[in-house]
């Protein structure tokens, strides 16, 4: 049987890492609203922030409605 050793240090590392790459997210998707509020097209935004065509499009229907 395999055991790991737990390392506070890696977990803490490893939830900084987490929370980084979170925050991360939640930035592009802001600015996607951003855009998609300024009229951009979705294709647009997908390919200069780097969020999946799909999700832009998602947040395109969020805010249509929303309106």
């Amino acid at each position: 049987m395999l055991c790991a050793k737990y390392s506070y240090k890696d977990d803490i590392a490893v939830k900084k890492q987490e929370a980084f790459e979170d925050g991360q997210m939640q930035k592009a998707i802001d600015s996607a609203i951003n855009l998609l509020k300024e009229g951009d097209s979705p294709e647009k935004i997908s390919r200069c922030i780097g969020l999946p065509l799909e999700k832009v499009l998602e947040l395109q229907e969020q805010i249509k409605q929303k309106a």
